[in-house]
């Protein structure tokens, strides 16, 4: 057949062979928008917040702790949570790398060496019917796919897509981990500052209990007081208990953060727990700041990516054209298999049509119409989850900051108080009961000081993390 009635057929093929779409599709969801200008705004005035230089990715530097910094930094370069992350990113990186290369020529060879014997009663008569040869096969083959459709590059932009989700999953895991490690060593903080001055105040009721012991002796109280006095101290024994049990976990949990194990954990030397700065609100407030949080940003790679799979599928109702080549050597004599008689080849287009495939390549589109739904969905969802932990997150340190200025006049007062029992005492105005309960009173206010300041903090650490740690650092 001549070449140009060949090219008319092949033409007349592409164009008949078409598979119908869908006469309607359902409307695709549209990916939502958010800003936190209007929420970020209304707090700026807050005492609780600063307007300052944003923090870049090492978000937790902000607290100006070296041994917060040493620990996060730890557990970012050996966590197994990153190495999992880290091998998701490789497989999907493979994974675009090799929809590239189908996309490109394709190449293949084979050889093959086959002793056989010839029936005498089949397609070849006696002699050769009948007799045992040795038969070689050697092929070189390419194949090239037109992408008149598009197909090819949808499924590449697919494949980029969940490769760059996958890098801003690990982003997202960093963040999480670097919270989660902040979140237990302000904690641990708390509990040591506790600890001690449960100590202290352990010490002050063994004093009250020997004073109430000796009172007892000399007929001045009952023995009510004493009593009572043992209940106190038991009370605050248990406590400081419950703290040193409560160090050691949050110490492991620590370890285990860091990528270490318990043994590592008891050689942290323990933390001096100090305030905290306002919380630094970024100057300028982008309109997409929280679509650049990194596990949204994997979420919309991967709304991305099912998007393009719908165009792949679309594709798929259109006839597809391969160029193929194919040049070998064949011989049933190995003798004569290298020689330039046994040489074969072929050279043409292959036409796939997709006419009568039509039920197959709808219900395909369906599935890929709704596995974007079903991402987009997911995405508007967990934007607006992050939107409400912004604002909690925003509330609560608000509130601590404003509960941690209260407790400070507390602590003035408590401590004011034992000055002045203190000068009583010095006077022989009083005996020390007072004075030791005056100074009770002002550890347990330093105490609530402490848990204050602490959960503050951890407030401070959950809001960076809910902000995305440092826009800069999350732009995909």
């Amino acid at each position: 057949m001549p070449a140009k009635s060949s090219i008319s057929l092949l033409s007349a093929v592409v164009l008949v062979g078409c598979a119908p779409l869908p006469a309607v599709s359902p409307p695709r969801p549209e990916i939502a928008k958010t800003a936190l200008q209007q929420i970020l705004a209304a707090t700026a005035g807050d005492p609780a917040f600063t307007r300052a230089a944003w923090p870049e990715r090492a978000w937790w530097r902000a607290f100006d702790d070296k041994a917060l910094d040493a620990l996060v930094e730890m557990a970012l370069r050996d966590s197994p949570t990153l190495a999992t992350a880290q091998a998701r990113i490789d497989r999907a990186r493979q994974a675009a790398h090799l929809v590239e290369l189908e996309s490109g020529i394709r190449y293949n060879s084979d050889a093959t060496v086959v002793r056989q014997h010839l029936s005498e009663n089949g397609l070849f008569p006696p002699p050769m019917g009948g007799s045992t040869l040795n038969e070689g096969d050697i092929s070189v083959g390419a194949a090239y796919a037109f992408d008149w459709w598009g197909k090819n590059r949808a499924l590449l932009r697919s494949a980029v897509g969940e490769s760059r989700a996958a890098e801003a999953e690990r982003s997202a895991a960093e963040l999480a981990l670097g919270g989660e490690v902040a979140d237990a060593y302000f904690d641990w903080q708390d509990v040591v500052a506790r600890s001690k001055l449960a100590r202290q105040t352990v010490d002050k009721r063994r004093m009250v209990l020997r004073l109430a012991g000796s009172r007892l002796k000399r007929g001045i109280d009952s023995a009510l007081p004493s009593s009572q006095m043992e209940v106190l101290l038991a009370e605050e024994q248990d406590k400081l208990k419950d703290l040193e049990t409560q160090s050691r976990i949050l110490r492991d949990r620590l370890a285990a953060l860091t990528g270490n194990g318990p043994d590592w954990a008891a050689g942290l030397d323990e933390p001096v727990l100090t305030p905290a700065a306002p919380f630094p609100l970024p100057q300028k407030l982008p309109l997409d700041w929280l679509a650049q949080r990194p596990d949204l940003v994997a979420l919309k790679w991967r709304a991305e990516a099912a998007a393009q799979r719908i165009e792949g599928a679309r594709a798929d109702f259109y006839p597809n054209v391969d160029l193929r080549l194919l040049l070998g050597l064949q011989s049933i004599d190995l003798g004569n298999w290298l020689t330039a008689k046994s040489w074969y080849g072929s050279f043409g287009p292959a036409v796939h049509i997709p006419l009568f495939n039509v039920r197959t390549l709808r219900t395909n589109l369906g599935m890929r119409e709704a596995e974007y739904a079903a991402a987009a969905a997911q995405y508007n969802l967990a934007l607006i989850v992050a939107a409400s932990q912004v604002a909690d997150a925003l509330a609560r340190v608000s509130a601590l900051d404003a509960r941690e200025r209260l407790q400070l006049s507390a602590t003035v007062s408590a401590e004011r108080a034992q000055h002045l029992q203190a000068q009583r005492f010095a006077s022989g105005l009083s005996d020390r009961l007072p004075l030791l309960d005056g100074e009770i009173a002002a550890l347990a206010q330093h105490a609530r000081e402490s848990k204050l300041q602490a959960d503050r903090k951890r407030a401070m650490a959950a809001l960076f993390v809910a902000l995305g740690g440092g826009h800069e650092s999350n732009r995909e």
